[in-house]
């Protein structure tokens, strides 16, 4: 009986990637964010000298998710009132690379879905053009960074 509940509860990866990667809009957005993310661990690594443009668009690609991770460090102020250890500050970078390095592939893949579930949808609409999808994410992208930068 529990064997049965493990092998449906575990996640399919090739299957993910696959639905992930259907589109042509979703393989350009993993690329773009699999280039950022790497260029932006590689930044936080210190193995190359670049400003932090890299982290800052790879964020944005990410931005759903990325709120989660803000409110995780809204909880953090609240450690740093309670224990009055700041979790942010005190600890050592190689700490959060790694989490860093987990994050963004994990995100890109949820929105790459979310993304190709979409594009299928509308795809389905007769007499809806098939940039639709691609113009509005590309609309909603520079709308957060616009508001992100004010």
């Amino acid at each position: 009986m529990s064997e049965g509940l493990l092998v449906t509860a575990t996640l399919n990866t090739p299957c993910a990637l696959n639905d992930a990667t259907s589109d042509w809009t979703t393989r350009a957005y993993v690329g773009s964010v699999a280039v950022l993310g790497i260029l932006a661990s590689a930044e936080g690594l210190g193995l190359v000298d670049t400003d932090s443009t890299a982290r800052f668009l790879a964020v944005i690609l990410c931005m759903p998710w990325t709120l989660l991770v803000a409110a995780v460090v809204w909880l953090n102020d609240g450690f740093n009132w309670l224990l009055g250890y700041n979790f942010l500050a005190d600890s050592p970078a190689r700490l959060f690379e790694p989490l860093w390095t987990v994050f963004w592939p994990a995100a890109a893949l949820a929105n790459a879905r979310i993304i190709a579930a979409l594009s299928r949808s509308v795809a389905r609409r007769p007499g809806v053009s098939p940039f639709l999808v691609p113009m509005g994410l590309l609309a909603f992208v520079s709308l957060i960074a616009l508001l992100w930068r004010l």
